[in-house]
């Protein structure tokens, strides 16, 4: 199957072809997963392959897409997840029930299908020259030690994401700080069991031999070319915070010429990415909406993205909609999980009685930027869980207040909560 991208305007000579185009290789499984494509561009010389891996959906973002950039070098973007962490993190350790094809596939699931979609492509992991991970987050990059094992690709990846990536206790650190905050959103709890039970759970976790970490060998500070072996490719790395503080995507391509840009979770469709800092996040859209030439957009879950200032546009809205309904809830003093767990918040049902992180870190964004500018302010704080209560003023001028905040890039977050 073959598909083209050309939404802009081009450069080049009259009647030439100047679009990139995508070729299935193979067609994704049932689980969703498995997916092999190779994006041709313009240059001659350029090529993109996607390889798509298992991540659970539903209660996970879906199969993780990795990328396979072929020029003067290759370079990987993003490893995955092995197949029995997804299930611990996205189904055991969050006390949710897995799904019949999800419990009977193999632990390897995702190593052969990260395996298999290189060797479609005619090359093998020794090839690989660098592995760039878009950020840190467990989908993206605990599948690294397969790719270093079996290359000698050296790791980059943003300095900020490097407490997660580096440390094998950085999961379970992130996992266990962010307790005291879950509860204060009146969040129920994640563990079912006891607390003696937990307890050694975690005194029994040998996390070295997990795989939780990975060496960063050329950590990322700014922005510019990537540089392979020493020397500088068609590859510019972008840092665009928001999702996660080192979210990095990256241009790919040459200068004057047509596209593309893999921006790991930075923009996704058709679901939306789940914002770290929202304020962050909307300055990096403000940042994605200047780029010109950037003619197809290769995200690391869900459908290639055709027209990035239109997907730009949906985020940008698809926010001010959730601020506006949050800021309508807490008509009446509302905690961040009262928000979260309202009719309508969510296009899927989110069931109060269950653990649910993005739920409740999504409401909790919009309720501290909401916070920022004088529109929620906390009126009470009941057996440690804390409820707000919208201010006097109208909402478009609290969102005028957003969009101005937004506009100064040097405007950031300093009291989260």
């Amino acid at each position: 199957m073959l598909r083209s991208f050309n939404h802009y305007r081009f450069k080049g000579e009259p009647g030439l072809d100047m679009s990139i185009h995508e070729v299935v290789l193979k067609p994704a499984s049932e689980i969703g997963s498995g997916k092999v494509s190779r994006f041709d561009l313009p240059d001659g010389k350029t090529r993109i392959y996607g390889i798509s891996t298992f991540c659970p959906d539903l209660i996970g973002p879906g199969p993780t897409n990795l990328y396979l950039i072929e020029n003067e070098s290759l370079v990987l973007v993003d490893a995955g997840i092995p197949t029995h962490l997804a299930k611990a993190f996205f189904y055991q350790w969050r006390n949710q029930p897995m799904p019949e094809e999800v419990e009977a596939l193999a632990p390897d699931h995702s190593e052969r299908e990260l395996l298999e979609g290189i060797k479609l492509t005619g090359r093998s992991l020794s090839d690989i020259d660098k592995l760039v991970i878009s950020h840190g987050h467990p989908d993206h990059f605990l599948m690294a030690r397969i790719v270093v094992e079996h290359s000698s690709a050296t790791v980059a990846a943003h300095v900020l994401e490097s407490p997660q990536m580096c440390n094998p206790w950085g999961i379970l650190n992130m996992w266990l700080s962010r307790q005291s905050q879950m509860t204060a959103t009146g969040m129920p709890k994640a563990w079912a069991g006891n607390e003696s039970a937990r307890d050694e759970l975690y005194r029994g976790l040998d996390l070295n031999s997990l795989g939780l970490t990975v060496g960063i060998d050329s950590p990322l500070f700014k922005e510019g070319p990537l540089e392979v072996e020493g020397c500088d490719t068609d590859i510019e790395i972008k840092h665009l915070p928001g999702h996660s503080p080192g979210s990095v995507g990256l241009i790919v391509g040459p200068v004057g010429g047509e596209k593309a840009l893999v921006c790991g979770d930075v923009l996704l469709d058709p679901i939306t990415p789940h914002p770290d800092d929202l304020l962050v996040y909307l300055q990096s859209l403000e940042k994605l909406d200047v780029l010109e030439d950037i003619q197809v957009v290769l995200p690391a879950h869900g459908g290639v993205i055709a027209d990035l200032k239109e997907r730009v546009a949906f985020l940008r809205q698809h926010h001010k909609n959730r601020l506006k309904l949050t800021y309508e809830i807490c008509s009446e003093p509302r905690s961040v999980w009262d928000v979260a767990t309202t009719k309508g918040y969510f296009e899927t049902y989110v069931n109060p009685a269950k653990f649910n992180y993005l739920a409740g870190t999504e409401a909790l964004v919009h309720m501290e930027l909401l916070r920022m500018v004088d529109g929620l302010e906390r009126c009470r704080i009941v057996d440690g869980v804390h409820y707000f209560k919208k201010s006097e003023y109208g909402f478009e001028e609290i969102y005028g207040r957003i969009t101005e905040i937004v506009s100064d890039a040097e405007n950031k977050t300093i009291m989260r909560y």
